[in-house]
């Protein structure tokens, strides 16, 4: 089974309040990754050799440290989201007395416990439940991928960074917002939250397939 931090069928199942419990601390820690970019952010636009007023990719190296900088960006939310999923388990262990074999079964193997489920799946827990999530995401993949990026990626992660990268940093800074500007970080925000729909239907797939195949379906 895939670990719970990858596993976007299973944990469809879940009660609210569980799905809230185990993502707050991985939302949290991917929030606070993106201060360090905050800062990165702040050095590139007093970057030696950027005239004033003009745009990072006006500097010789301009590219280059888009580039770096979005894949630092990557590389912190990545970091951020499974230090999330360490603290989740590291809580449960110290402060939930949980045993180390349970710990492993919930967050490597997926195998959460019946009270976490909804009531429909806990009524048919075991195997039972892989069978609703692939029920489930058959459902979901009938309307789609592009609609799915589209509600995913680019409405559910590409658009909340574009606020927070772009209009609450120009905010912040005291800036007028410009629409080519603008137009430009919506490219990039929307475009990565695109790839991030993208990354997310690839891995429903490939649960939905490890899922079949451990059903014998």
């Amino acid at each position: 089974m895939t670990p719970l931090a990858f596993n976007s069928l299973v944990p469809q199942n879940l009660r609210l309040r569980f799905q809230v419990a185990v993502s707050a601390l991985p939302l949290a820690c991917m929030l606070l990754a993106l201060v360090p970019s905050y800062f990165f952010a702040q050095w590139l636009e007093r970057l030696q050799g950027i005239p004033a007023q003009s745009r990072l990719l006006d500097h010789p190296t301009g590219r280059l440290w888009v580039a770096a900088f979005l894949v630092a960006l990557v590389l912190q939310l990545l970091s951020g989201y499974l230090l999330g999923w360490l603290l989740n388990a590291m809580w449960a262990r110290w402060f939930l007395r949980w045993s180390a074999d349970k710990i492993r079964a919930v967050y490597l193997q997926s195998q959460v416990p019946v009270a976490w489920l909804k009531p429909a799946a806990a009524a048919l827990s075991g195997d039972r439940v892989a069978v609703i999530a692939v029920a489930r995401w058959e459902r979901e993949r009938k309307a789609g991928a592009l609609r799915y990026v589209l509600r995913r990626g680019l409405i559910g992660w590409g658009l909340p960074l574009y606020v927070f990268m772009y209009g609450v940093q120009t905010l912040l800074r005291g800036d007028s917002f410009e629409l080519l500007q603008a137009l430009r970080n919506a490219g990039l925000w929307l475009g990565c939250g695109a790839v991030f729909g993208t990354v997310m239907w690839w891995v429903s797939e490939i649960n939905y397939r490890k899922l079949k195949a451990s059903l014998g379906l």
